[in-house]
């Protein structure tokens, strides 16, 4: 059986804790005060898990916009209108707009030569190339729904029955901006996903992955009819496509994900029916996501047998999966890190 990656990422608040970050505006706009963080990320990561070849001895400055040490979907949302909330040990929030339906009309594609948003983005990446000659980006590529509910609030799930025109309208706007900051990013570097989920790294770095976190609180039906076609444009603009789906219930969008042409990676939330999503995915790659929240109450032994019984229903021995665990926070013992490891360890033996 080949080797099974394996990966684990933190909340802010654990790194805020055992490495001193500072989650704050400047950790995000400033990209000198973000490599130095970096590097003592890295560091503490090899303190902590160095013996399961995470993290680094002697981390050497990387030249990123971003991260793909934490996930923090945030600037999509920014350059549609929202208000964002910094915080040292918290991910960026979005202040939803709280839009209606006759307010959509507001909502403009924004022109990235002009924004004063993107503007703060766009002086790191002219920084990065001036003094390093690349950029490393891993800024979390939001999704469409995802977004869409930053501008809407719950009132989008109402208007997909009352106002389906407009919603769509809404997505076609959200969409060409997606579009266009996604091949600005192509265009310094062919590794872009980091932001959403770490492992992607590992197994497919040159895979765009879209966030479709919010895809679990719609039917089937739902996404088919509003979202498909949007996820559908993105993977034809990015041929290695792949969908990230948190949620605990990816078996109920499986028929609609199985409709995206050469899917080419999905993330699968902790709770999903595995085998469901394996024989509905054949053939794409599967990270499956073990839980955040019970890993912080299970024993060793019961981490263990989860962890292989995960890979067991995703047909680890056909290749074409890894596990990680995602957004531990400092509540989190790091006995339970350390067993989540030993088991992905004990997998690989």
């Amino acid at each position: 059986m080949k080797r099974i990656p394996y990966d684990i990422t933190f909340h802010p608040s654990w790194w805020h804790k055992n490495a001193g970050i500072d989650f704050s505006q400047p950790f995000f706009d400033d990209y000198k005060y973000r490599m130095d963080c970096d590097v003592k990320m890295r560091r503490a990561l090899y303190d902590h898990f160095g013996a399961y070849g995470i993290g680094e001895k002697n981390p050497q400055p990387r030249p990123l916009i971003g991260t793909d040490l934490l996930a923090a979907g945030y600037l999509y949302s920014e350059l549609m209108g929202c208000g964002i909330v910094y915080q040292p040990d918290n991910s960026p929030q979005v202040i939803c707009r709280n839009l209606d339906v006759e307010e959509l009309d507001e909502v403009k594609v924004p022109d990235l030569d002009c924004d004063p948003v993107w503007a703060r983005t766009q002086k790191q990446i002219d920084g990065l190339l001036k003094d390093y000659g690349r950029v490393e980006t891993y800024i979390n590529l939001q999704g469409i729904q995802n977004i869409a509910l930053d501008l809407m609030g719950q009132e989008l799930y109402m208007a997909y029955y009352s106002d389906p025109d407009e919603v769509s309208d809404l997505f076609n706007k959200i969409t060409d901006m997606t579009v266009e900051i996604g091949k600005r990013f192509r265009a310094l570097s062919s590794d872009i996903s980091g932001g959403v989920t770490g492992i992607v790294r590992q197994v497919m770095p040159e895979n765009y992955l879209t966030s479709n976190c919010s895809v679990e609180m719609v039917s089937n039906a739902c996404y088919e009819e509003f979202l498909l076609p949007h996820d559908l444009r993105l993977a034809a603009e990015f041929p290695c496509f792949g969908i990230h789906h948190c949620g605990k219930s990816m078996e109920h969008v499986c028929e609609g994900y199985s409709k995206v042409p050469n899917l080419a990676f999905a993330e699968v939330g902790a709770g999903s029916n595995i085998p469901y999503v394996r024989d509905h995915l054949p053939n794409t790659w599967l990270n499956l996501r073990y839980s955040a929240v019970n890993i912080q109450k299970e024993t060793p032994e019961q981490i263990h047998d989860n962890v292989q019984r995960m890979l067991k229903e995703g047909r680890a021995e056909e290749g074409k999966i890894s596990i990680s665990c995602v957004g531990m926070d400092v509540n989190t013992p790091e006995a339970s890190i350390l067993a989540f490891l030993d088991a992905c360890q004990a997998a690989n033996a």
